[in-house]
This record gives structure tokens, C-alpha cells and sequence, in this order.
């Protein structure tokens, strides 16, 4: 059949195959994936986004072993990377394919004479770049046509690389999707050019272009032909980026020319100037753009979503989870080269100010939030109205973020420098009484904002970092005469030093807010909504440090209280109240108190989490296991039925059932629950996440794993020190001499239980109140070196 086809046409050579990559790391199993469908005879397509191996892959494929021992000489390699989307047709096509085919062109009846000479025998047809034509603005269903003509026989395997998922519908394809290098791989394709960089140095530079293949092939050239050092490298990195990766000529060789070609192909042409937009936004926003609320964002646009397909079906954007992004080399070239504001920045903008309060979205796109912030409060060009509303956004977002997700954030520096003294309305007729309003506004918004700031940094250690943002905020709050803003600041400040069970100090702020309550008049008074926080935190800290004749104190009280106070705000009250009865087995005092904790049913609502826990602790100090148990039960249930299992409320409460099943024997269970804990408390670490490790050590003492346990203890005490927190500091210092008694290590106990001791004054805990609330943080009753060592038992005086 072939030497008649000769006969009647004129052939050439067929076109030289492509060898495989010199250098070529890292691909095996998408190699072998292709491989395999390809000697069943399937279709397969390589999608991803240009520069990102596809073509290496292909050839990688078209050399291996078993393709051509099975193909032989009938393996062809169509390139289309040489030719401009918008001059392909059905014609230009099949040009391309008789060339590689060895048919001098152009022939009349080209597809007749591909498809007879694909039917010969078994053939591997490789079409490279197959977004030119799959895209072309000529005849691209009759391109289709032809692929799916060609691929009909039973005899032909297609191999396709691409950017784009458009692909000919009515083939079955497998599609294997191009993701960049793993780690070691990009290590190792770099090194293949430039071996005399360290590992640590080159991953932390090839992160930064996401291990994409084209943009490490340029960085190791340019480092060759430089004759560069890893420190030469690493400088021109910091300097030149964009041009680093824009070097060379045509798409395998230049990442500007490969992102250019997906920028001018004919699906990105016809959406008109909305692609590019949304591109620059995507660029803009560390994380991407949510999918889900696209449309929310954006809703005069009605082409948003056509616009966000057109990008990830051309490879050039990437859905990671909910998020369409981008590849870092890709985002770097967009932000260098289309930098102009996106007119789409201000929608962005709003979207976020109307939903900040809104936990789900702020801990989903803090990132995002931020960066938006950042540029927000940038560019206001003095504008007072642009200032506030930016003030007011940033608050609330840092408010959030304190609540739901503590995370350290770069807003200081930027609020830091706005100048609210030196502002102008865009309202010409606003007058000069309504101007000193607003100014005081202004300043008052400031110091807020600033005191969030503060407060924020407390949570997540940064306690040095956040002395200045506190007094840049007092100065504003004293300029502005609110001192009830600067006394409610000081209850907050107070309240985070008992977060860190720092009760002394805590105690010297509220005694000095209660002088402020006694001695401020006439225009300085307080409110009496502040003056009520103050005398509530100093209750509270009161009956946490269990002063003689706090309970009855307040027991006394607590008629009054109620007339003066709502229930919600008593809550804390009750709840240390409760506790101190507790452990002085007042049982019928104990539970008065937490029965009178009302709370809602909102699953957000960590009252009602407490109160549960509670009354199940309640139930088996009164000897009813079955209660303590069923509760248990109840709430463990609910908990885990609940569909997000990262919300920081639920994460909390499933750590203390953790410790409860654990001093139960249910071990297993307890470890199922904190293990997922731990992960996120290390990357995560704040003062609302501290008990992690610790109970993740309890319960490693209860299953009696007992080096486990200590690195559990250690690590806790590592974290407490980076947070300047007391408590579990001293509770995992305890912890550790009770396994250093069992060890039979009492030199080492005694001094794990000295350094509790000392923790204890520091707190202002007597120590007999380390233990103060839930008894899950308490070790077994078994592990008694602790009692012990408080009597003067004589085995912690050997060595003395």
C-alpha cells in the first residue's frame, strides 16, 4: 500500500525525530502513563501551562524503549510552534502533517493521503503545541474533524501536547495534567547546568518560580553564561527578575514570548479587554481569586465567569482548590508588564469592606485581605473618606483575625505612616465644624486600629513588637481626649495577659483602669459599659487566683450583679466561679453557677461548648458516669458532624474531648482527634492554640508513651516560651517531672517541679491553683510526684 502511495506522490524524508531531552528529571511516572495508553492504542493529551514540560515529556515518550520497539520507524513528530494562531487553517494543518509524514507540499487531496498512510500499520502521531490549531480562528471544526478522522483507526495512537482543555470531543482521551517539578527534581535539573550551589540556597530560589521547568533552564543558563556565583545569582535574582526569565527566542526558550502567545490566541482575543483585567487582578492577589464568589465580586460584569474559564482552559490561570492563580513565573510577568491598576481593583476592594466581618471569607483569604489593605491604605491620596473606610476595614479585619485565625500580619508599618492630621473631603461644601468632627474621627480610628494591631501581635508572640503599635495608639487616644477608648484598651491588654497567665500583671493594668474609673470627671468620665469590664476581668482574676473570700464574695453579690449586669456578660464570672466551688467540692455551688451560663445554640458560640464540657465534669464528680458519658458522647457527635472541622472554635473543644478520653483509657480515639490538632497548632501557633501539644502529651502520658509524651512537653514549652505564655509552661514543666519519677530521675523531677514553683509566683497562681478550670489538663492521679514533692517527700532531696 505504501510503495503505491510512492508511486503516485512525491516523498521526501520524513522529518528528523526529536532525541530526548539531555536533561530530564523527575517525568517517569507521567512517562510511563502516557506510555502505557499509548501502546493500548489510546489517545493521550499533555495539558499544562507553556514552559512546563510537555514537549520534553513527548519526546521523552517518543524515545522510550517499548514505543519503539512497538511504532519502530512509524513514530512522527508534528511541531506547530513555528506558526501564528491566526494564519492556521484545515490547509496549513495538513501541511504540517505531510511534512513530518514526508510528503513534499502542498497536495490537493492532503487528508485522503494522511489517513491512508496512517492506516499502513501500527503509527504514534505526536502533535506539538496543539493549541495552535485547536484554537485557530479558521476552520477549527474541521481540524477537529480531521483529528478525530485520524484517531478513528485502530491503528493510530495521538499524542497531543497542549495548553488548552478544548480538546477534539468525539475521541476518548487521557488526559494527564503537567504539574511542575517536585522539589528534588527541580534541584536536580538546575544542577545538571550549574552543580556549585547548595540545596538549601537553590530551593528557596526555584520556589520562587514554583519549580516550573522553563524558568529553571533559564535561571541555570544565565548562571552559566554569567559565570555567576550562588551569590552573584541569588543578587541578580533579587534585582533583575522579569528579565531573568525573559531572555532567549520563542516559546521553549523565553517565558515572555510562551505567556504572550496564550495572551494574543483567538479565545482570549474575542472576551476583549475583561480577560486581561481579571488576569492583573488574579496577578495582583497573593492567593488568587475566590471562584466560588466571582460573581460577587464582580457582579456588573456579566463575562467574569467566561473570562476565569477562558484562563484555566487555556492554561495560562490554575484552579487550586477554590482559588484560580497562577504560577509564580507567570504572576511575576504580569505583574511587570501589565502594573497599571485594574479597573476590577476597586470591586475587589468593596467586596471585601462589605464582608470583613465575616469569618469564613477573612480566614479563607487573609492573605488576599491583606495585600488588599496594604494597597488600600497606600493609595489614598489623602482622601478622608477613603482613609476611614480603610481604618474601619483594617479593625475589623485585625479583629478576626484575633478571633478566628490569629496570624501575624505587615499592616503596622502602613498605618504607621498615614498622615490623618494632614487630610482633605472630596465634599468642597463640608463645613469647619463638620472637618474637626471628622479629624477626630479620623484620629480615633487610628488609634483603634493600631490597638488591634497590638493586640494581634500579643497573641502571636510578637510581645516586644507590639509595645509600639500600643503607645503610637495611646498617644492618638490621649490627643483625641477619649480616654474611655484608652481605660477600654487597658481591659483588653489585660485580658491578654491572662490569655498568657500573666494574672499580676493583668492585675497591676485593671487596678490602674479602676483609678482611672475613681478619679476622671466632667468631660474625662467613663462609660459605665467600660467601668463594668473593668470590675467583671478583676472579678474574674480574682477567683482564677482563688483569694480567700472571693467565692463567698461573690456568691453574696450575685443578686446585685444580675440587676446591674446582662446574663451573657456574667458568663466568665460564672464560669471561674463554678470552677473555684469545683475544686473546693462545693458541688451544689458549682453547679448553680454553670447552669446559669446561657448560651446560644450557634455551633460558633465556644460558651455553649464550655458549659457542656462542664456539666459532664459536673456529672462525674457526683458519681454519675452514665450522664458524664452520654454529654460526652452528645457533643463529641455533634462536634465532628460538623462540616467544617477548621473553624478554631471546634478545633479547641476537640482537643479538650481529646484529654477527656484519654484520662479514660479511650487512647486511640484521643489520638484520631489531636493528631490533626498538632499539625495545625505548628503552623499556626498562637495563644488560642497553645493547649494543643500539651494535651497531645496528656494523652501520650495516659497511653503510658512516655518519650512521646515528653517531646510533647518539650515542644509545648518551647512554643510557650516564643509566646511569653505561663500556664502550659508550667503544666508541661510539671508534666515532665512526672515522667522523669517514673523514669526514677528524681534530680531532673525536682527540677522540672522547682521551675513550675517559680512559674507559679510568676503567674501570681498559689500553686495549689495551677489546675483552675477543666480537669483534662490534669495528669492522672496515678502520676503523684508532684503532690509528693509539695509535701518534701525525701526523694527529691537526693543530690541537693
Amino acid at each position: 500500500m505504501l510503495a503505491h502511495i510512492s508511486c503516485r506522490y512525491a516523498i521526501e524524508e520524513p522529518d528528523v525525530l526529536p532525541t530526548r531531552p539531555r536533561v530530564f528529571v523527575g517525568r517517569s511516572d507521567l512517562v510511563q502513563s502516557a506510555t502505557d495508553a499509548l501502546l493500548k492504542f489510546h489517545h493521550v493529551a499533555l495539558i499544562g501551562p507553556g514552559g512546563i514540560g510537555k514537549s520534553s515529556i513527548a519526546r521523552a515518550v517518543l524515545n522510550g524503549g517499548l514505543i519503539v520497539s512497538t511504532f519502530k520507524a512509524r513514530r512522527y513528530f508534528v511541531q506547530f510552534d513555528n506558526i501564528n494562531v491566526n494564519q492556521v487553517n484545515l490547509k496549513t494543518f495538513l501541511d504540517h502533517i505531510l511534512r513530518a509524514l514526508g510528503f513534499a507540499t502542498p497536495l490537493v487531496n492532503a487528508y485522503n493521503l494522511i489517513t491512508k498512510t496512517l492506516s499502513t500499520a501500527e503509527t504514534l502521531l505526536v502533535l506539538d503545541n496543539a493549541e495552535t490549531f485547536l484554537d485557530a480562528t479558521m476552520d477549527a471544526g474541521q481540524i477537529a474533524d480531521a483529528i478525530d478522522g485520524f484517531g478513528a483507526r485502530s491503528n493510530v495512537a495521538i499524542l497531543l501536547t497542549t495548553r488548552t482543555t478544548v480538546i477534539p470531543p468525539n475521541l476518548k482521551w487521557v488526559r494527564l495534567r503537567v504539574p511542575p517539578l517536585e522539589e528534588s527534581a527541580a534541584c536536580e535539573a538546575f544542577q545538571a547546568y550549574h552543580p556549585s550551589i547548595e540545596t538549601s540556597i537553590l530551593i528557596k530560589l526555584l520556589s520562587a518560580v514554583d519549580f516550573h521547568p522553563l524558568s529553571i533552564n533559564l535561571l541555570a543558563q544565565a548562571a552559566v553564561q554569567n559565570e555567576w556565583s550562588p551569590q552573584d545569582l541569588i543578587t541578580a535574582w533579587d534585582h533583575q527578575r522579569a528579565t531573568l526569565l525573559e531572555a532567549g527566542n520563542g516559546k521553549s526558550q523565553s517565558l515572555a514570548v510562551t505567556i504572550e502567545t496564550s495572551l494574543n490566541s483567538p479565545s482570549f482575543l474575542k472576551l476583549g479587554e475583561t480577560v486581561h483585567h481579571l488576569l492583573q487582578i488574579i496577578a495582583f492577589l497573593p492567593q488568587g481569586i475566590s471562584k466560588t464568589h466571582l460573581t460577587a465580586i464582580f457582579p456588573r460584569i456579566s463575562n467574569i465567569e467566561t473570562c476565569a474559564v477562558a484562563l484555566c482552559r487555556q492554561s495560562v490561570a490554575y484552579l487550586n482548590g477554590d482559588f484560580i492563580t497562577l504560577l509564580a513565573p507567570v504572576r511575576l510577568y504580569i505583574s511587570n508588564h501589565y502594573n497599571q491598576n485594574s479597573p476590577l481593583l476597586r470591586g475587589v476592594q468593596s467586596y471585601y469592606a462589605a464582608h470583613i466581618r465575616e469569618s469564613h471569607i477573612v480566614i479563607a483569604e487573609y492573605v488576599n485581605i491583606e495585600h488588599v489593605l496594604i494597597h488600600w491604605l497606600r493609595d489614598t491620596k489623602e482622601d478622608t473618606e477613603t482613609i476611614c473606610s480603610g481604618l474601619k476595614t483594617a479593625s475589623d479585619f485585625l479583629y478576626i483575625l484575633l478571633n478566628h485565625a490569629p496570624h501575624s500580619v505587615s499592616l503596622y508599618p502602613v498605618i504607621s505612616a498615614l498622615d490623618v492630621h494632614n487630610t482633605h473631603n472630596s465634599r468642597s461644601w463640608i463645613n469647619f465644624f463638620m472637618q474637626r468632627q471628622e479629624s477626630k474621627i479620623l484620629l480615633r480610628s487610628k488609634s483603634i486600629c493600631l490597638f488591634n494591631i497590638s493586640y494581634l501581635m500579643h497573641f502571636v508572640g510578637q510581645v516586644e513588637e507590639a509595645k509600639k503599635p500600643y503607645k503610637e495608639a495611646q498617644t492618638l487616644a490621649l490627643e483625641v481626649g477619649d480616654l474611655d477608648l484608652l481605660v477600654f484598651n487597658n481591659w483588653i491588654l489585660a485580658g491578654n495577659y491572662c490569655w498568657q497567665g500573666n494574672y499580676l500583671l493583668a492585675e497591676e493594668l485593671l487596678q490602674t483602669a479602676l483609678r482611672y474609673c475613681s478619679s476622671l470627671s466632667g468631660m474625662f468620665r467613663l462609660s459605665q459599659k467600660t467601668k463594668k469590664k473593668i470590675k467583671l476581668e478583676m472579678m474574674a482574676i480574682n477567683l482564677i487566683r482563688g483569694r480567700p473570700g472571693t467565692l463567698q464574695s461573690y456568691t453574696e453579690s450575685l443578686p446585685t450583679l444580675k440587676q446591674k449586669y446582662k446574663q451573657y456578660k456574667l458568663l466568665k464570672i460564672n464560669f471561674y466561679a463554678g470552677f473555684l466551688a469545683l475544686h473546693n467540692n462545693h458541688l451544689e455551688i458549682a453547679r448553680k453557677y454553670f447552669t446559669e451560663m446561657q448560651t446560644s445554640d450557634d455551633e460558633d458560640d465556644q460558651h455553649r461548648w464550655r458549659k457542656s464540657i462542664i456539666l459532664a465534669e459536673l456529672a462525674a464528680l457526683e458519681g454519675n458516669y452514665a450522664k458524664s458519658k452520654e454529654l460526652q458522647s452528645q457533643m463529641l457527635e455533634f462536634v465532628e458532624k460538623i462540616p467544617d472541622q477548621r473553624k478554631l472554635n471546634i478545633m479547641i473543644i476537640k482537643a479538650r474531648l481529646a484529654g477527656y478520653l484519654a484520662k479514660e483509657g479511650n487512647v486511640q480515639h484521643a489520638r484520631e482527634l489531636i493528631t490533626p490538632l498538632i499539625e495545625y497548632s505548628t503552623k499556626n501557633l498562637s495563644l488560642k492554640v497553645i493547649n494543643f501539644k500539651y494535651l497531645a502529651g496528656i494523652v501520650e502520658l495516659a497511653g503510658e508513651d512516655f518519650d512521646i509524651a515528653a517531646n510533647y512537653f518539650n515542644e509545648s514549652i518551647e512554643d510557650c516560651i516564643s509566646l511569653a505564655e505561663l500556664r502550659y509552661c508550667a503544666r508541661s514543666h510539671r508534666a515532665l517531672g512526672e515522667i522523669a519519677v517514673v523514669k526514677g530521675d528524681f534530680t531532673a523531677a525536682r527540677k522540672h517541679f522547682e521551675i513550675t514553683t517559680e512559674l507559679c509566683k510568676t503567674m501570681g497562681l498559689p500553686i495549689e491553683r495551677l489546675y483552675y478550670t477543666y480537669t483534662c489538663y490534669i495528669p492522672s492521679e496515678r502520676f503523684d510526684g508532684w503532690s509528693l514533692y509539695k509535701e518534701g517527700n525525701d526523694m527529691f532531696k537526693v543530690g541537693e
